[in-house]
């Protein structure tokens, strides 16, 4: 069945490594989320695994700096995921189900990315036993977009190898 992807990880190649890669290097800021989240939203359309995943999963999850200066909505709703950068003064209606409020830049990079980079074990609850994030409402929400994630996070380590 990989001979059927194989389009997908030559595209993806072209226009995520380039952009991803850099982020990964440098500073992390919105762009890293954002390119994370239309990563994953491909990703969703073309893995029947993580359709299935999503398929009765509606819900809104924001990603946030403190001084709301970064704010970007992940929405699942009938089984497809809708990502959107909000304003700083932008109310967010209806509110989100779960929030996840970061320090710094450097805590997204934590928060989403294992120790070690990619080759490493992620662990959610790292950034938030040190306290460099902050999680408001339903738990579930940050673990299913945990698992979310981690599931995208295995083709990257082949478009990086």
């Amino acid at each position: 069945m990989n001979w059927l992807f194989h389009p997908y990880w030559s595209f993806g190649k072209l226009l995520v490594r380039k952009s991803f890669v850099s982020q990964l290097k440098e500073e992390v800021t919105e762009e890293f989320v954002k390119i994370l989240l239309q990563f994953l939203r491909i990703s969703c359309c073309l893995d029947k695994y993580l359709r299935q995943s999503i398929e009765n999963f509606n819900g809104k999850i924001e990603f946030r700096s403190e001084n709301k200066g970064i704010r970007v909505v992940a929405e699942f709703r009938d089984g497809y995921l809708y990502p959107r950068e909000l304003e700083p003064n932008e109310p967010l209606v209806p509110p989100a189900n779960a929030s996840v409020v970061f320090k710094n830049p450097e805590a997204v990079k934590n928060f989403l990315l294992p120790p070690g980079g990619l080759q490493g074990r992620r662990d959610v609850l790292r950034s938030y036993l040190n306290n460099e994030v902050r999680l408001e409402g339903n738990l579930n929400y940050i673990y299913r977009f945990g698992f979310l994630a981690t599931h995208v996070q295995l083709p990257l380590l082949r478009l990086l190898a």
